[in-house]
């Protein structure tokens, strides 16, 4: 059978993926986020990622991750997650880009807005 990402599963599937981007994030672990998304080392270098990294630990330790939406796009699937910390005055939106194919699904693409 071929996986899917699709209205009913995409929370299920997206929440693990998410919560070790975030956590790859707040830990500063850039090794853990080229695991957990595919081509990340080719297009995010480390030193962006720092600076990634930095403003993400400065909002403080997290108080909610909240999934919000799904979205089928053509070659792959959008998850949108709002995240609340500590310190932060606004909430910041995780975009979560997945692919499928017959053996796994995959992050393809990660983007948030500070």
């Amino acid at each position: 059978m071929e996986n899917r990402v699709n209205n009913e599963n995409a929370e299920l599937i997206g929440r693990p993926i998410i919560e070790g981007i975030i956590e790859a994030h707040s830990n500063s672990d850039y090794d853990k986020l080229v695991e957990l998304v595919s081509g990340m080392k080719d297009n995010f270098s480390q030193e962006e990622f720092n600076g990634a990294a930095s403003a993400v630990k400065a909002l403080g330790r997290i108080l909610s991750i909240e999934y919000l939406a799904y979205f089928s796009k053509e070659k792959e699937d959008l998850l949108l997650w709002r995240v609340k910390y500590e310190l932060g005055e606004d909430d910041v939106f995780w975009h979560l880009y997945l692919s499928a194919n017959e053996n796994e699904i995959r992050a393809v693409g990660l983007l948030f807005d500070l």
